[in-house]
């Protein structure tokens, strides 16, 4: 009787550490997992952006640029950075006055905590002006890469590899030259 009166004790302790063991794992769970919910919204709000710029209609893709991004959106670029929303959807409406069949093919997407990285390819055909290139009929495609950080459920900043657009613009007849040497 008395070694069950001992062992009592110690049962119950052993089962007072596991339970606040199981409690402390399953806080840290549901945290994993409340995470992981936030990241596939985040993409989920990535993926519905691209497929409303490819939808054809530049007024749904205007009207899901104001839903997905918050007005002064800051947008960096290797060249500069710049920010509002009216400066985005204005590109949005310059690249749908240049190009038919206007595709962003998303390759790849991954997120982790605010940050959403999407590999895509980018794919028109050259149908207007587009930075002072007349319309030539080409078919392009180039590789890009964005990378979004999203704050309170909306995209607060972008980074956009623009390096790439290079290989459209020469796609479409730009040629890339050395600058010449200054005649003295």
């Amino acid at each position: 009787m008395k070694k069950l009166l001992c062992v009592l004790p110690l049962a119950a302790l052993l089962c007072f550490t596991l339970a606040c063991q199981d409690k402390a794992e399953k806080a840290e769970l549901e945290k994993f997992r409340t995470q992981a919910k936030l990241e596939e919204q985040n993409k989920e709000i990535v993926r519905r952006f691209f497929e409303a710029l490819d939808s054809g209609s530049v007024e749904k893709a205007l009207s899901v640029a104001d839903e997905t991004f918050v007005p002064d959106i800051i947008t960096h670029t290797a060249a500069r950075d710049w920010q509002g929303i009216e400066r985005l959807k204005n590109a949005v409406k310059v690249d749908y006055g240049a190009f038919a069949d206007y595709r962003h093919p998303i390759e790849r997407m991954t997120a982790e905590s605010d940050i959403v990285v999407a590999q895509l390819t980018w794919k028109g055909k050259h149908i207007g002006i587009y930075m002072g290139i007349p319309a030539t009929g080409r078919q392009i495609s180039f590789p890009l890469v964005y990378i979004f950080r999203f704050e309170g459920g909306k995209i607060r900043e972008q980074w956009v590899d623009f390096d790439s657009l290079l290989v459209g613009m020469t796609q479409l007849g730009m040629e890339l030259k050395p600058k010449e040497a200054e005649k003295k």
